[in-house]
């Protein structure tokens, strides 16, 4: 039956994963003959805890946590380089890989999936020297997310991102990238470039409803600009999974990129809904890296 981890993150969910930790032993103690549980308590330990899981020999790692945890989890055992399975129960604000793999958003349903679920590939990305399961951002909405309070996104939930995401971009600062895509270069002004690894944006599933959670590919939207004019034309795009047919848009699928600044300026990236590396990016795709525990196929 093997051993498994278990790394759950005490202050996500409103400090109500401890209250669903009961829960999730006995399941796993049902599907593995060890389970260890870690707690963690600052930034880097669910890494480091599934790290060292990882190259203890662990068979599967799983967190309960937001994609904060999530992301740290896979940066653990993609630095390993061990095959060890992955699962997760959602407890975030967002929760974007759950809702791109179909995984409960309910931690009660999210546990209970886990008696009968079946493993799937899941392809992951790399962005300098850190690995993402969502997405990267750089330009007027990553600076404001960082400004996005503990508080709001408990009393707003995804929708604290859009609210101040339309501040900044009401306000936008262009910048000038010089972006190569699977060899192919350009340059664009821009205040907002998008790389989608999945179909869920901030909870917006519909962003990119072509993109598989192991198609081998990512998505790359980069707006030439942001007025109020143009959002109000994008949103029934936007609604309707189109954006990549808009003329505000390039749209690119990819499987390596790079990404630098032209104009000099120093820029925020944002990477699965936490700060990201400076510039340059250089992007690629790891297919089907990991196995995911996911919804048995119906």
């Amino acid at each position: 039956m093997g051993i498994c981890t278990l790394i759950v993150n005490p202050s996500s969910g409103g400090e109500k994963a401890t209250g669903y930790l009961d829960l999730m032993r006995t399941q796993l103690s049902e599907m593995f003959e060890e389970v260890t549980v870690k707690d963690t308590e600052k930034q880097g330990d669910a890494e480091q805890f599934a790290h060292e899981a990882a190259t203890h020999g662990h068979d599967a790692v799983f967190c309960m946590g937001g994609d904060g945890t999530v992301n740290e989890t896979i940066n653990g055992l993609a630095a390993a380089g061990k095959t060890v399975s992955f699962g997760f129960v959602p407890l975030g604000t967002v929760n974007d890989l759950a809702r791109a793999i179909g995984i409960p958003l309910e931690p009660e349903q999210a546990i209970a999936m886990l008696d009968k679920a079946t493993l799937v590939d899941l392809d992951i990305g790399k962005v300098n020297d850190r690995y993402f399961v969502s997405n990267v951002a750089a330009g007027a909405i990553p600076e404001a997310v960082e400004g996005v309070s503990a508080e709001e996104k408990t009393k707003y939930g995804p929708l604290a991102y859009f609210i101040e995401g339309g501040k900044a971009l009401a306000k936008q600062t262009m910048h000038r990238f010089r972006i190569t895509v699977d060899g192919e270069t350009f340059t664009q002004e821009s205040p907002l470039i998008l790389i989608a690894l999945t179909n869920s944006i901030a909870s917006f599933e519909s962003f990119m409803p072509q993109a598989k959670v192991d198609d081998g590919k990512m998505r790359m939207v980069v707006f030439k600009e942001f007025n109020l004019l143009d959002s109000v034309k994008l949103l029934p795009k936007l609604i309707r999974g189109e954006i990549k047919n808009s003329d505000a848009v390039i749209y690119k699928s990819f499987k390596q990129a790079t990404i630098a600044l032209e104009d000099g300026d120093s820029l925020i990236t944002n990477v699965d809904g936490d700060k990201g590396p400076a510039f340059p990016l250089e992007i690629e795709i790891l297919p089907a890296f990991i196995k995911v525990y996911g919804p048995a196929a119906t």
